[in-house]
């Protein structure tokens, strides 16, 4: 059995089944989240009703753990949740559950980045073909899913900037750098987007608009934050202005 939660909150048996209610969805999603590991009922309850839980709270919890253990029952695992001390846990390996093996191809991937370039292009996407939609969106607004929904999605726009340094890496320049241009409107403050994108610029024959490109950031960081570019983006700005030779050669060895 699999829980997939980058995208609708699916348990997957011998096919899909799906998760109904929203209180369910999210006692899913946070146990999901810490599979293998006790989940209080305490925490479970704050994560459900925050500051506004039920009059007979034990009884209306322990009747959404029913209706999710019936969800797992159809998906072949009724034993897969399991009542410990005061709390549950999920007992399934880390596999099981998608985001988990998300995290682990995306770091496999981004330690291959240097020395073995297509191989971290085939991790990342692995990776990133995991995602079917946005994240946990049908679990409700309780603070520790909205809290790793944000990590996810942080995770998940990491991913792809590695996938575009690894794209580079094998000399992919005019490609990525359309593909970088599209992923920095979306995350207009992100520097590792915008340094990666100058880079694929100027190896393309584009060296103005790398240059813009920086000039860009730092106007919105200005404007924004009131902050300056960071230092690795600022020395490839230097870099790209004195046409160091070091930018047109193979980025695991820039």
């Amino acid at each position: 059995m699999e829980v997939a939660i980058l995208g609708p909150l699916t348990v997957i048996g011998k096919g899909p089944v799906p998760v109904g209610g929203t209180k369910v969805r999210a006692l899913l999603a946070l146990l999901a989240l810490d599979a293998g590991s006790v989940v209080s009922s305490q925490d479970l309850a704050d994560e459900l009703w925050d500051d506004r839980p039920p009059r007979t709270i034990r009884n209306t919890l322990q009747a959404h753990i029913a209706r999710l253990r019936r969800t797992l029952e159809e998906a072949g695992r009724p034993d897969a949740l399991q009542t410990v001390h005061e709390g549950y846990v999920l007992d399934l390996p880390p596999d099981a559950i998608d985001a988990q093996r998300f995290q682990h191809l995306a770091a496999r991937g981004a330690r291959r980045i240097a020395d073995r370039p297509q191989t971290a292009v085939e991790l990342l996407e692995q990776a990133l073909g995991l995602w079917r939609g946005p994240v946990l969106l049908d679990a409700g607004n309780g603070a520790r899913c909205r809290s790793a929904a944000l990590w996810l999605n942080d995770s998940r726009v990491a991913a792809h900037e590695n996938l575009m340094a690894a794209r580079l890496a094998l000399g992919d320049e005019r490609a990525v750098a359309a593909e970088l241009e599209s992923l920095a409107a979306r995350h207009p403050l992100r520097e590792g987007l915008h340094d990666l994108l100058m880079l694929a610029l100027y190896r393309a024959d584009r060296q103005a608009e790398a240059v813009e490109v920086f000039h860009r950031l730092r106007r919105r960081l200005r404007d924004d934050l009131g902050l300056q570019p960071g230092p690795q983006i600022q020395r490839r700005y230097r870099a790209i202005l004195d046409q160091d030779p070091a930018l047109t050669a193979p980025p695991h060895a820039v």
